[in-house]
């Protein structure tokens, strides 16, 4: 078994503990052609392809395949993986699945067999037959409008089989992926290495007269040297560009006197790292841009002391909230205090249930003031530990003094 799918095997048997009846499926097709849940138990990122686990075991070839005291039971499978066939032709472009089932080993993976994914409907036409309760598991979390890939597929079930109890297990695999094994922390770091270094070459190239895109062009090269990639499209807003959250222009120029904010991560490995920090243009804080980032630095700091296993995202919302509030800006705070973070920017996670140990998050107060044209927004991730929390990306300078130092020597 590779090291990529080893930790993919254990999330696999963990997922089989909570359900031990019937059927798991989790396919690969998701929105963009990537669902992060199949990624997460499989360590693949093929889109076509469909994982199903069963405790009791399912049945893939009959007794005359197998002559011996298993005729009658056949072969009986707990983890089977469905890859689509190569295609040469597709190979020969550099079109081909990104996983297959020929190239793709059962040992590999760690799964009891590796099929075709043509076979998948008749297999799975067979084990329910037999089976009472299937636990489909998501791309996504179910909402209301739009198409929905996994309803229509369900309602397919449902249609078909009417003995068969449907349960939607998506929650149970978000439950797993709130918390962060040795192998996801470590895929994390390496992402936060890759971004201190994208941040550390931007600060010490920006200066008034460049434009937007040409930050966002600096980030890009300091990821992919790393072999990484933007986990998000940046936001790079200078001006009275960085009061819109969702900036994603990125094509104004910055001008003296301008702060310029810029919220970036880079992916590597399947996980990525979301940081954003504020800084001016020419090297230098104005005595207002000063006062206003420290209040926000503040924040930062009250929300970063206070996390630890237990705590609730609200109850940390409320203390960013209160320390900029007292200075007179509470007004001015407008969004959420942060989210969790891994295989995606906005990863799974139950923003209402208490922080556990393993949880990465991030921590990003911010204030905009519309009438001055400054937003100011400070953002780090942060991992839970056992007895409180440790923030990842300490290594991108955030202090005025820091900043403006590294600045100096541009």
């Amino acid at each position: 078994m590779s090291e990529s799918t080893q930790p993919a095997a254990a999330r696999r048997m963990r997922l089989l503990e909570r359900f031990p009846d019937g059927l798991i499926l989790v396919r690969g097709a998701g929105p963009d052609e990537f669902n992060p849940n199949f990624f997460y138990l499989t360590g693949l990122t093929e889109c076509t392809g469909t994982l199903a686990l069963s405790a009791s075991g399912m049945r893939i070839s009959t007794g005359r395949d197998h002559p011996g005291p298993d005729y009658l039971r056949g072969r009986i499978a707990h983890q089977v993986l469905f890859l689509p066939a190569s295609d040469p032709v597709a190979a020969r472009w550099g079109e081909d699945a990104q996983a297959t089932h020929e190239g793709t080993h059962e040992d590999a993976v760690g799964v009891d067999a590796v099929l075709p994914v043509d076979e998948f409907p008749t297999r799975l036409s067979g084990w329910l037959q037999g089976a009472t309760r299937l636990n489909y598991v998501r791309a996504t979390s179910a909402s209301v409008g739009g198409p929905d890939d996994d309803a229509a597929f369900v309602d397919s079930i449902r249609n078909r089989f009417l003995n068969v109890v449907l349960q939607d297990a998506t929650a149970a695999v978000a439950d797993l992926r709130t918390v962060k094994d040795d192998v996801e922390l470590a895929a994390i770091e390496r992402a936060a290495e890759v971004t201190v270094a994208g941040f550390d070459r931007v600060l010490r190239s920006v200066r008034p007269g460049m434009m937007e895109h040409q930050v966002d062009a600096e980030l890009a090269a300091a990821y992919r040297s790393a072999g990484a990639e933007h986990a998000f499209d940046p936001i790079v807003g200078a001006g009275r560009n960085a009061l819109k959250l969702h900036y994603r222009d990125n094509a104004g120029s910055i001008e003296a006197g301008d702060l310029v904010l810029v919220d970036s991560g880079a992916r590597l490995g399947g996980y990525g790292a979301d940081v954003t920090r504020t800084f001016p243009a020419d090297g230098t804080f104005s005595p207002r841009q000063r006062e206003l980032y420290a209040v926000v630095l503040a924040a930062q700091t009250a929300v970063i002391e206070a996390i630890r296993p237990g705590a609730l995202l609200g109850d940390l919302h409320a203390i960013a909230w209160r320390s900029i509030d007292s200075a007179g800006y509470g007004a001015a705070f407008i969004h959420g205090i942060g989210h969790h973070l891994g295989i995606e920017t906005h990863d799974a996670g139950d923003i209402h249930q208490p922080l556990r140990a393993g949880a990465v998050i991030t921590v990003e107060p911010g204030i905009y003031l519309a009438d001055e044209g400054i937003g100011i927004r400070i953002e780090d991730d942060v991992w839970v530990t056992e007895d409180g929390s440790r923030t990842l990306t300490s290594a991108i300078p955030k202090t005025i003094e820091a900043i403006e130092a590294i600045m100096a020597r541009r």
